[in-house]
């Protein structure tokens, strides 16, 4: 059983691809949680890396985390950032305390500040589900999951309306107040 977390704590997320080589991995905040899942937050200044590549954040974000087949992230507008919303397909998030993990699955929904809405990187996927030998069954969910999100950030449904706007509104009053 997963145990509770207190709003506040420090939750770090770490990704990995499926032939078990890091990726992404990220400190953030605990901000609760809701009907759609697990909600973390991070705020400028804070430290994202991947192998051979780092960055620090220009702008607040948060991270909701389902028990599901992706990990949705809400940015704030930002000069570096041209996403609102940046769905990652993954695995369903593992929980280890205050770490969560998952497996990054290559595709990705993003809807753009502009409002353009798309799915990212079908190239990398396909490359991928050669090279490391993604089962058909495996594909198929991802592709299921990533059509069905693309339709959900397209038509504005929960909690790609107004409930990850509100959450990003937390973690940036949380800055504010911390």
């Amino acid at each position: 059983m997963t145990r509770a977390l207190i709003p506040g704590e420090t939750v770090w997320q770490r990704y990995r691809k499926y032939d078990g080589r890091p990726h992404w991995q990220f400190e953030t905040i605990f901000l609760g949680e809701d009907e759609f899942g697990r909600w973390v937050g991070g705020r400028p200044g804070g430290i994202c890396r991947r192998p051979g590549f780092s960055f620090a954040a220009d702008a607040h974000w948060v991270t909701l985390l389902p028990a599901d087949w992706y990990v949705a992230t809400f940015n704030e507008p930002s000069s570096s950032l041209l996403s609102e919303i940046y769905i990652d397909l993954a695995s369903p998030p593992e929980w280890d305390g205050h770490e969560s993990r998952a497996i990054d699955l290559d595709l990705d929904v993003v809807r753009r500040v502009s409002g353009e809405t798309f799915i990212a990187d079908e190239d990398e996927f396909a490359a991928h589900r050669v090279e490391m030998g993604y089962p058909d069954e495996l594909v198929e969910r991802v592709r299921r999951t990533a059509d069905d999100l693309l339709a959900a950030v397209s038509s504005g449904r929960e909690p790609f309306g107004s409930v990850g706007a509100a959450w990003l509104e937390r973690i940036k009053g949380w800055s504010a107040g911390s």
